[in-house]
């Protein structure tokens, strides 16, 4: 019945959230549904939420905070801060810090966890690109949020800023689906809700080392 499914399928991914399981995802889903089209954008979460909100898009997966609407399905996904793998902190001087271009709630998410902890810090890189700023924190530039899949367990270390009884930091993500989905964008929708399932059960690979602040 999967091959049967035929037409087009709008679908918005947050950058962060493309760098995991949905490819492989997308990917099932073009190989199940060989006659559906697949209209995919990716962009960053404030953007996507836009596109969401002038009906651009069928389908849209990205941090709830820039949506105005109920996602269907929700989930809660870490953050970790790490830095390159061999990269020696000094709790004496300022930490450098990589984040994303505003407007980024989790540009905002940093700071205030910065601020909170007491550690004096400074911006060393901003950019829009989840990638560059992987490779920012492999190559020494400073400290990133980062999701688990966008670790790399042999280019960096996950650390923990501030005090041992500190909350982890996390951000919420959402599945949202337009009203009166066709075939396809149903068909769409049902892989996408169990990727993400998978996406959210993945384990930290390294133990977090604490830097004083």
């Amino acid at each position: 019945r999967e091959r049967a499914v035929a037409g087009s399928v709008r679908i918005g991914l947050s950058e962060d959230v493309a760098v995991a399981a949905l490819p492989a995802a997308l990917g099932r889903l073009r190989r199940s549904c060989p006659n559906l089209h697949l209209d995919v954008v990716i962009d960053d979460g404030e953007r996507l939420a836009a596109r969401w909100q002038d009906g651009t898009l069928d389908v849209a997966v990205g941090a709830c905070v820039g949506f105005v609407d109920e996602p269907i399905e929700s989930w809660t996904v870490d953050l970790h801060w790490a830095c390159g793998i061999d990269e020696t902190l000094d709790p004496d001087q300022p930490l450098d810090v990589i984040v994303y271009a505003e407007p980024c709630s989790w540009r905002r998410l940093a700071f205030d966890a910065l601020t909170a902890s007491g550690r004096d810090f400074r911006v060393s890189l901003t950019s829009h690109n989840v990638g560059a700023t992987i490779a920012a924190v492999e190559n020494g530039l400073g400290v990133a949020l980062l999701t688990t899949e966008c670790l790399r367990p042999d280019t960096m270390r996950v650390i923990s800023i501030g005090d041992e009884g500190t909350l982890p930091l996390s951000a919420q993500f959402g599945l949202y689906a337009a009203h009166r989905l066709n075939e396809s964008g149903q068909a769409a929708v049902s892989l996408l809700r169990e990727s993400l399932r998978g996406w959210t059960a993945q384990a930290l690979p390294r133990e977090a080392a604490p830097i004083p602040a």
